[in-house]
């Protein structure tokens, strides 16, 4: 999920494989799955059996047979055009979530730490999960005892929810509580003293304010100025680097959250795209410029846009970090169709576009827009497996086709996949040649034939 700005799930959703779907629909990419999913046989574990993670319990190689036979079907049942390659595999398939949260609910004495909105019957006061590194599970059991001692009741009577951001290296603490005054700033200092001397590394702590006491743990809406985040120690920006590229972001900016695949799906980007010095590149719902500084050096400039105001900031300033920097200009825009369609960028023979949006896809009129630019080649990435066969009508109606479909398995355990979608012009005689070329010096699959314009 870079990229966009950070939305959180609903903090009681259940993601498991659907049982049924409403008549008519056209089938998810969970419903596919669900036929092909093998009765659990012997006991599972507790940790194994957690909402969100259908999967997780099965061996990875079963896991991604599993995954590679459902979006076969998927394109089948909705009749989409190309193939999809192999999903490309994590190198870790489990405990590599470095965003977590749990939602805190006080009963009595005791915190508890649930997954779900609501706490049913006697459950433990806190379940950890497998695809979560060792390390946060760690940190909850710590915090949960501390927090159920009578001397941070105060703290445990405001708390939303918990959350720990970072990367395999180190981690921040997010409180987020739903008042703010004296009295509980103090405690928070001194539950984050406590956090300061455990064998862990906590890079930084932060209280999120949200009087709300929304269902999101990051409100989806939030000031651009984050007045609602306050810091109680350590830097005031979470820290990763990839691909020898350097970058810092707020504690409310969206970054993916499987750290062993970013770096894949980088290569890749920068494999399917193929980026040629002389051309332009559009970068949208950018974040913090993760693919930006990652694929500047190959571009003569690139464009970022999100509408995260935070984002944009650290985008920009993660220019004078990367040796590409120099080449990027960031702007804090809400991404429409108009925008798109008065957007002029420095004169240059060809453009290219990518294309990240949010789970739920860009704006109306966006693709259209964007088409209307006659990019060379658009790279479309897609969170949401289930919004893919709109998406391609869209492009197809507007003049391009699929070129290549690459899917990563960003999300081990889940019934999702993040799938990367190299379209191009049906105009640009020369498009198919130039990838195939491509794809044979890296050592990809070379795209079929039949794909050509």
């Amino acid at each position: 999920m870079p990229k966009k700005p950070y939305r959180a799930r609903r903090a009681g959703a259940k993601h498991r494989l659907p049982a049924r779907r409403r008549p008519g629909a056209p089938p998810t990419f969970a419903r596919l799955l669900q036929p092909l999913v093998p009765p659990v046989t012997g006991p599972v574990s507790e940790a194994a059996t957690l909402p969100g993670a259908p999967l997780v319990h099965f061996d990875y190689a079963d896991e991604l047979k599993i995954k590679n036979d459902g979006l076969r079907r998927f394109w089948h049942e909705h009749h989409l055009p190309g193939e999809p390659e192999p999903v490309t595999a994590s190198p870790r398939p489990r405990g590599y979530r470095t965003t977590s949260k749990r939602k805190a609910i006080l009963r009595g004495d005791t915190l508890y730490l649930v997954f779900g909105e609501h706490l049913s019957g006697s459950g433990p006061v806190f379940r950890p999960s497998r695809l979560e590194p060792p390390e946060h599970a760690q940190l909850y059991r710590f915090l949960q005892a501390k927090l159920s001692q009578p001397a941070f009741r105060l703290t445990a009577r405001h708390l939303n929810y918990l959350i720990i951001r970072g990367s395999y290296a180190e981690r921040a603490v997010i409180f987020n509580v739903d008042t703010l005054n004296g009295p509980l700033v103090r405690k928070l200092k001194l539950l984050a003293d406590h956090l300061q001397q455990q064998p862990e590394p906590v890079a930084a702590a932060f209280v999120y304010h949200d009087p709300s006491r929304s269902d999101y743990y990051l409100e989806s809406r939030r000031p651009d100025d984050a007045l609602q985040m306050k810091k109680l120690f350590g830097p005031a920006w979470l820290a990763v680097e990839f691909g020898g590229c350097r970058y810092r972001f707020a504690p409310t900016s969206f970054s993916q959250i499987n750290e062993s695949m970013t770096p894949v799906m980088l290569n890749l980007s920068c494999d399917l795209l193929d980026p040629a010095p002389h051309e332009s590149l559009l970068d949208l719902y950018c974040g913090y410029g993760l693919f930006s500084h990652f694929l500047a050096p190959g571009y003569r400039q690139v464009v970022g846009i999100d509408a995260a105001g935070a984002s944009i900031r650290a985008a920009t300033d993660n220019s004078r970090l990367n040796v590409g920097g120099s080449r990027c200009t960031f702007l804090a825009r809400p991404i429409t169709g108009d925008l798109i369609a008065n957007l002029r960028l420095a004169a240059t023979a060809r453009e290219a576009v990518l294309l990240d949006p949010p789970r739920q896809g860009p704006r109306a009129g966006v693709i259209a827009a964007l088409a209307q630019r006659r990019p060379r080649t658009v790279l479309h990435i897609f969170c949401g497996i289930d919004h893919i066969p709109a998406a391609l009508a869209d492009w197809q109606a507007h003049g391009y086709e699929v070129q290549r479909i690459v899917p990563l398995d960003m999300f081990p355990g889940t019934a999702h996949l993040e799938t990367l979608v190299l379209l191009g012009s049906v105009t640009s005689n020369s498009f198919l040649q130039r990838h195939r070329e491509s794809a044979t010096r890296t050592g990809l699959p070379v795209p079929p034939t039949r794909n050509a314009p």
